[in-house]
């Protein structure tokens, strides 16, 4: 467990750390040759050696080691995860959304076994059942929602499928650069990094020559204009409409367009942070009418129900030109991801063969995880659920925001939810929600007589956001029980940062 000790007045910077300063070694004797006996059976290795081939074998260039100890998992159901230590902890990220659907969910995962006995590979050059199913669901859904006829296309995860949306804008539109909103996530991939909003992702890797125009995000917690929401008017969309107004700002004039579309998540995925219904209508109808740009719609985090319908643009009065589906596509079960685009721009006749291609993007045991997926959620009644369930944890949100000092404000969409920690001005407690999440899962906590830990995602533009995505199917307790023993973790929160006499030295 954690230890942290007792009056200490270090801040919550020092408490977290900074990870490129982080020991190499954690303590952990490194051997320059691990014991072959321990290695013999991939089934009885012990925890130890494990970690040993951690610190001796891996690449750490991966998010893995922003944790100084990470879990090593073992198991995993519905929405708990359980370690080699036989602890269980309450995920309440899902993997970043990437399992909406509940870990181990056997209604999608039986599917996926009876593919691995039948078709398991196919060459990606031909088409095979699964493949062709999903793709008409899909198409289906959009066309129902929208009325607009699209088609499909698969890749490999999320950056490549980000990467294929800005082939068909640059097939279509002959122009490189979009336009996209700060505090956006889009992938790390050299192409994808162009549009992701942190600078820390591109900092080692050179100039990007290609980087897309970034424009403030409805962020109104931590408002870029520093305008406060009830008199602002929509502030930072009438801002990206003036951008575009006058040819001396350097983006656009009255007959030209240096940006080909505009890149939007309509709930931020890197804080989950929840726009204003109307943030996008404005300037989305202006740019698509007077700079003919496309709009292309990062669902990557927030669709699949989500937010409390199957496409989080649903709910802002936009429809877009370019949709991607990743993470949650399969239930986490495959990299499958998928990119649905307008008819008229990747008509068989003009987006034609070769345009786009990954050796493994048509798997046929990720399309399967894709099929089943489709049917199981549309198989749930999430449109009612998931609004009546996300209301539910927001208001047990705001019981907490009431009794802990630390907690600024909470805010959620169906089951997309945050909490931002700043002190009663709103300056943000910058680090704080690392430590929230380093606090909830090093250490115990007892809700109704069981012991739990918690998995915590952090975000925000100064690491003082949690990110709440539970699974779909959660059910009344056992959101009952995440907000119990996240009021334990506030706790303890509360006192690192706004300590008290009363609570000095009480850790």
């Amino acid at each position: 467990m954690t230890e942290i000790n007792q009056g200490s007045s270090k801040t919550a910077e020092e408490w977290c750390g900074n990870s490129t300063e982080m020991s190499l070694h954690q303590g952990i004797k490194i051997n320059s040759v691990l014991d072959k006996e321990r290695l013999d059976s991939p089934t009885t290795i012990d925890s130890q050696a494990l970690r040993e081939i951690d610190q001796e074998y891996l690449c750490w260039g991966d998010t893995v080691h922003y944790q100084e100890r990470p879990i090593i998992v073992t198991g995993c159901k519905g929405g708990l995860v359980f370690d080699d230590e036989g602890k269980s902890y309450i995920d309440t990220g899902m993997w970043h959304s990437s399992c909406n659907f509940g870990y181990r969910n056997p209604e999608i995962e039986s599917e996926v076994t009876k593919q691995l006995h039948t078709l398991p590979q196919a060459n990606g050059d031909f088409l095979h059942r699964e493949k062709l199913l999903i793709a008409k669901q899909v198409v289906d859904a959009m066309y129902e929602r929208t009325g607009v006829k699209g088609r499909v296309s698969f890749n490999v995860g999320g950056a490549l499928v980000v990467e294929d949306a800005l082939k068909i804008i640059r097939k279509n539109t002959r122009k490189n650069k979009v336009a996209v909103m700060m505090g956006g996530y889009h992938g790390r991939s050299l192409g994808t990094l162009n549009l992701s909003s942190s600078h820390r992702y591109r900092q080692y890797f050179n100039e990007f020559s290609e980087r897309a125009v970034m424009f403030p995000f409805a962020n109104c917690a931590q408002c870029f204009y520093e305008k406060e929401r009830e008199t602002c008017d929509l502030y930072c969309e009438s801002m990206i409409r003036k951008a575009f107004s006058n040819e001396f700002y350097g983006i656009a004039s009255e007959t030209s367009s240096e940006v080909g579309a505009i890149v939007v998540e309509p709930c931020q995925g890197r804080g989950y942070t929840i726009p204003p219904r109307d943030f996008f209508k404005g300037f989305i109808s202006e740019l698509r009418q007077k700079h003919g740009l496309l709009v292309f719609d990062d669902e990557i985090q927030v669709g699949m129900y989500r937010t409390g319908k199957l496409f989080a643009f649903e709910h802002f009065g936009f429809v877009p030109d370019i949709i991607t589906l990743s993470k949650s596509f399969t239930n986490g079960l495959s990299p499958v991801s998928l990119v649905w685009a307008r008819e008229d721009l990747v008509a068989p006749d003009f987006f034609t063969p070769g345009h786009a291609h990954s050796n493994f993007a048509n798997h046929p045991l990720g399309t399967a995880a894709a099929l089943a997926t489709w049917r199981y959620m549309l198989a749930q009644d999430y449109e009612r659920s998931v609004p009546a369930k996300g209301l539910y944890f927001l208001s047990k949100l705001k019981e907490l925001q009431a009794r802990h000092s630390c907690v600024y404000s909470v805010d959620g969409l169906g089951l997309i939810l945050n909490m931002v920690f700043a002190d009663e001005k709103g300056i943000p407690y910058k680090g704080s929600a690392k430590l929230a999440a380093s606090i909830a899962q090093d250490n115990d906590f007892i809700w109704k007589d069981q012991s739990w830990r918690m998995i915590l995602q952090t975000g925000g533009y100064d690491l003082n956001v949690l990110k709440f995505a539970p699974y779909l199917d959660i059910s009344y307790e056992e959101i009952d029980c995440t907000i119990g023993v996240l009021d334990q973790v506030l706790h303890k929160l509360d006192i690192l940062l706004c300590p008290t006499p009363e609570t000095a030295g009480a850790i």
